[in-house]
């Protein structure tokens, strides 16, 4: 855990907000990078930031919704907690695809090659993030005496962290190699995600994010996007099938 990178009289480098810094900064590249030559530059940025806008504020809301039933209800309107940690990568998710949605219903030209740059752009801006989170301590795992254990608050834990971040950067550079067509490597990345997210889940101790019912509020999520991955599989599979 190295929560500070550097520190001295007049600065403070912390890890977290570097580290994910950093993932944003590479998904801009990697996203400008892969969007189509004949989209304007303005509407790549005006998706770009408008997604991370809505990510932040979802991030956050699904945070303060899964937060224990104990914390106080006022600190949501605090400038600390819209400005300092604690982001659900979820919330963010549904956040960035609700501005999607909106982009898509005032654009009639938005389709998959609008869409496409956003997944590996996530995804390996993703993994970075975190490394951030590994750094920081946060979003640990149970303890554990199998052999990959990581010395975590007081115990050895499963490195839930790296085991995230080191999926999300290979499901990453195989949507950036591969040369299958855009709406299977849509479905790929939310089905290999969303069993990664499951296993992740299942390995992580920290319970500051509570249960709905006998899964966390990641792991429901997390089926929604499998089943989702291979709806849009099947179906526009059917489509390209020809007739008999």
């Amino acid at each position: 855990m190295l929560p500070i990178l550097y520190q001295n009289s007049d600065l403070i480098l912390y890890s977290y907000p570097l580290l994910m810094g950093l993932g944003w900064g590479i998904a801009y590249q990697i996203f400008f990078a892969l969007l189509p030559k004949d989209v304007s530059w303005k509407k790549g940025q005006f998706l770009f930031w408008g997604i991370f806008l809505s990510a932040w504020i979802g991030a956050k809301l699904l945070f303060y919704f899964t937060y224990p039933a104990n914390a106080p209800v006022d600190f949501v309107k605090e400038l600390s907690f819209w400005m300092g940690g604690g982001f659900v990568f979820y919330g963010g998710f549904l956040g960035g695809l609700f501005f999607v949605g909106l982009f898509k219903a005032f654009d009639k030209k938005f389709n998959l090659n609008l869409l496409w740059p956003i997944l590996p752009a996530l995804a390996i801006g993703h993994g970075i993030g975190r490394l951030g989170c590994l750094l920081a301590g946060c979003c640990f795992g149970k303890p554990t005496d199998w052999f990959w254990g990581i010395y975590l608050h007081d115990h050895y834990r499963h490195p839930t962290q790296l085991i995230e971040a080191l999926g999300l950067l290979a499901i990453g550079l195989y949507l950036l190699k591969s040369k299958a067509p855009r709406f299977k490597l849509i479905s790929v990345y939310l089905v290999s995600y969303g069993i990664l997210r499951l296993i992740v889940e299942a390995l992580r101790g920290d319970e500051v994010r509570g249960l709905w019912g006998p899964l966390t509020p990641s792991q429901w999520i997390s089926l929604l996007l499998i089943s989702a991955g291979i709806l849009i599989f099947i179906r526009k599979n059917k489509q390209l099938k020809p007739f008999n």
